[in-house]
Protein backbone atom coordinates (compact mmCIF):
# COMPACT_ATOMS: atom_id res chain seq x y z
CA UNK A 1 0.00 0.00 0.00
CA UNK A 2 1.64 3.09 -1.40
CA UNK A 3 -0.97 5.67 -0.45
CA UNK A 4 -2.60 6.25 3.08
CA UNK A 5 -5.91 6.12 1.02
CA UNK A 6 -7.33 3.21 -1.07
CA UNK A 7 -7.81 3.81 -4.72
CA UNK A 8 -10.29 5.99 -5.96
CA UNK A 9 -13.51 4.95 -7.96
CA UNK A 10 -11.80 7.47 -10.28
CA UNK A 11 -8.53 5.47 -10.67
CA UNK A 12 -10.44 2.28 -9.60
CA UNK A 13 -11.91 2.81 -13.46
CA UNK A 14 -8.66 4.34 -15.03
CA UNK A 15 -6.63 1.08 -14.80
CA UNK A 16 -9.59 -1.18 -15.25
CA UNK A 17 -10.31 0.42 -18.75
CA UNK A 18 -6.98 -0.75 -19.43
CA UNK A 19 -7.53 -4.26 -18.91
CA UNK A 20 -7.24 -6.79 -22.33
CA UNK A 21 -8.15 -10.05 -21.80
CA UNK A 22 -9.03 -12.75 -24.57
CA UNK A 23 -11.49 -15.89 -23.63
CA UNK A 24 -8.80 -18.52 -22.46
CA UNK A 25 -6.48 -15.40 -20.57
CA UNK A 26 -6.33 -14.14 -16.91
CA UNK A 27 -5.90 -11.08 -15.31
CA UNK A 28 -2.91 -10.83 -13.09
CA UNK A 29 -3.08 -7.93 -10.32
CA UNK A 30 -0.06 -7.32 -8.43
CA UNK A 31 -0.75 -5.98 -4.63
CA UNK A 32 -4.38 -6.20 -3.98
CA UNK A 33 -4.01 -4.23 -0.81
CA UNK A 34 -7.40 -3.41 0.74
CA UNK A 35 -9.38 -4.53 -3.07
CA UNK A 36 -10.06 -1.45 -4.83
CA UNK A 37 -8.73 -1.94 -8.01
CA UNK A 38 -9.66 -5.89 -7.50
CA UNK A 39 -13.35 -4.91 -7.34
CA UNK A 40 -12.75 -2.57 -9.92
CA UNK A 41 -11.75 -5.41 -12.28
CA UNK A 42 -14.26 -7.36 -11.47
CA UNK A 43 -17.03 -4.15 -11.68
CA UNK A 44 -15.14 -4.30 -15.39
CA UNK A 45 -16.35 -7.62 -16.11
CA UNK A 46 -12.77 -9.69 -15.53
CA UNK A 47 -14.61 -13.11 -13.68
CA UNK A 48 -13.37 -13.52 -10.43
CA UNK A 49 -12.39 -17.03 -11.37
CA UNK A 50 -10.20 -15.69 -13.92
CA UNK A 51 -8.39 -12.97 -11.55
CA UNK A 52 -5.22 -13.91 -9.68
CA UNK A 53 -4.20 -11.26 -7.52
CA UNK A 54 -0.31 -11.18 -5.72
CA UNK A 55 -0.21 -9.99 -2.32
CA UNK A 56 2.80 -10.57 0.15
CA UNK A 57 1.60 -9.13 3.12
CA UNK A 58 0.35 -11.92 5.37
CA UNK A 59 -2.68 -9.98 7.12
CA UNK A 60 -3.63 -8.70 4.03
CA UNK A 61 -3.60 -11.56 1.49
CA UNK A 62 -6.41 -13.39 3.94
CA UNK A 63 -8.30 -10.13 4.49
CA UNK A 64 -8.71 -10.09 0.75
CA UNK A 65 -9.67 -14.09 0.55
CA UNK A 66 -12.53 -12.96 3.11
CA UNK A 67 -13.89 -9.93 0.81
CA UNK A 68 -12.97 -11.65 -2.37
CA UNK A 69 -13.50 -15.48 -1.94
CA UNK A 70 -14.16 -16.16 -5.59
CA UNK A 71 -10.60 -14.55 -6.95
CA UNK A 72 -7.49 -16.14 -6.77
CA UNK A 73 -5.27 -14.65 -4.31
CA UNK A 74 -1.40 -15.74 -4.03
CA UNK A 75 0.14 -14.77 -1.02
CA UNK A 76 4.01 -14.27 -2.24
CA UNK A 77 6.60 -12.02 -3.61
CA UNK A 78 5.90 -10.44 -7.35
CA UNK A 79 9.10 -11.55 -8.22
CA UNK A 80 8.02 -15.34 -7.84
CA UNK A 81 4.85 -14.95 -9.84
CA UNK A 82 5.74 -17.39 -12.38
CA UNK A 83 5.79 -19.74 -10.09
CA UNK A 84 2.94 -18.88 -8.09
CA UNK A 85 0.84 -18.90 -11.40
CA UNK A 86 -0.79 -22.76 -12.34
CA UNK A 87 1.51 -23.75 -15.27
CA UNK A 88 -0.96 -24.16 -17.94
CA UNK A 89 -1.37 -19.99 -17.40
CA UNK A 90 2.23 -18.78 -18.24
CA UNK A 91 1.68 -16.80 -21.52
CA UNK A 92 -1.80 -16.96 -20.98
CA UNK A 93 -2.12 -13.20 -19.28
CA UNK A 94 -3.97 -10.75 -20.77
CA UNK A 95 -3.21 -7.75 -18.81
CA UNK A 96 -0.83 -7.47 -15.59
CA UNK A 97 -2.02 -4.58 -13.24
CA UNK A 98 0.99 -3.15 -11.37
CA UNK A 99 -0.20 -1.40 -7.95
CA UNK A 100 3.25 -1.98 -5.84
CA UNK A 101 5.15 0.84 -5.74
CA UNK A 102 7.58 0.63 -8.55
CA UNK A 103 8.86 3.94 -7.87
CA UNK A 104 11.00 3.28 -4.59
CA UNK A 105 12.38 -0.33 -5.75
CA UNK A 106 15.81 -0.58 -6.91
CA UNK A 107 16.68 -1.49 -10.81
CA UNK A 108 17.67 -4.81 -10.72
CA UNK A 109 14.63 -5.69 -8.71
CA UNK A 110 12.34 -3.41 -11.13
CA UNK A 111 14.24 -5.60 -13.94
CA UNK A 112 13.15 -9.26 -11.88
CA UNK A 113 9.77 -8.11 -12.00
CA UNK A 114 9.40 -6.63 -15.30
CA UNK A 115 10.84 -10.00 -16.91
CA UNK A 116 8.28 -12.24 -14.91
CA UNK A 117 5.26 -10.29 -16.02
CA UNK A 118 7.05 -10.23 -19.58
CA UNK A 119 7.07 -14.01 -19.17
CA UNK A 120 3.70 -14.46 -17.91
CA UNK A 121 2.11 -12.40 -21.09
CA UNK A 122 1.60 -13.27 -24.93
CA UNK A 123 4.32 -11.44 -27.10
CA UNK A 124 3.32 -7.58 -27.49
CA UNK A 125 1.17 -7.11 -25.11
CA UNK A 126 1.24 -4.15 -21.90
CA UNK A 127 1.35 -4.40 -18.37
CA UNK A 128 0.01 -1.26 -16.90
CA UNK A 129 1.78 0.26 -13.28
CA UNK A 130 -0.18 3.20 -11.39
CA UNK A 131 2.06 6.07 -9.46
CA UNK A 132 1.47 9.11 -7.09
CA UNK A 133 4.40 10.59 -8.45
CA UNK A 134 4.11 12.81 -11.96
CA UNK A 135 7.10 10.48 -13.65
CA UNK A 136 7.11 7.11 -14.66
CA UNK A 137 7.60 4.50 -11.63
CA UNK A 138 9.82 2.36 -13.73
CA UNK A 139 13.27 3.61 -14.94
CA UNK A 140 12.12 2.67 -19.00
CA UNK A 141 15.98 3.21 -20.74
CA UNK A 142 17.62 0.93 -18.12
CA UNK A 143 15.01 -1.71 -18.48
CA UNK A 144 14.76 -1.94 -22.08
CA UNK A 145 10.81 -1.49 -21.92
CA UNK A 146 8.64 1.87 -23.65
CA UNK A 147 6.44 3.21 -21.72
CA UNK A 148 3.73 6.55 -21.56
CA UNK A 149 0.72 7.63 -18.94
CA UNK A 150 -2.46 6.59 -19.87
CA UNK A 151 -4.07 8.36 -17.65
CA UNK A 152 -4.37 10.70 -14.58
CA UNK A 153 -6.96 11.51 -12.03
CA UNK A 154 -7.01 14.12 -9.72
CA UNK A 155 -9.96 12.96 -8.02
CA UNK A 156 -7.71 10.40 -6.20
CA UNK A 157 -5.67 11.43 -2.89
CA UNK A 158 -3.01 11.99 -3.65
CA UNK A 159 -3.64 12.67 -7.34
CA UNK A 160 -2.65 9.81 -9.86
CA UNK A 161 -1.35 8.54 -13.15
CA UNK A 162 -1.42 5.15 -14.71
CA UNK A 163 1.74 4.07 -17.20
CA UNK A 164 1.29 1.71 -20.01
CA UNK A 165 4.55 -0.33 -20.59
CA UNK A 166 5.74 -2.67 -23.87
CA UNK A 167 8.84 -4.51 -25.05
CA UNK A 168 9.35 -3.81 -28.76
Amino acid sequence: MASITPSSPSLSRLISSQVRQEQDEVVVEFGGGTGAITRALLEQGVAPQKLYTVERDPELAPYLRRHFPQVNILEGDVADVRRMLPPHLVGKVGTVVCGIPMILIPVEAQRIIVDEIFAIMPKGRRFYAYTYSARSPLKRKELGIKGKRVGFTIANVPPASVWGYWRD
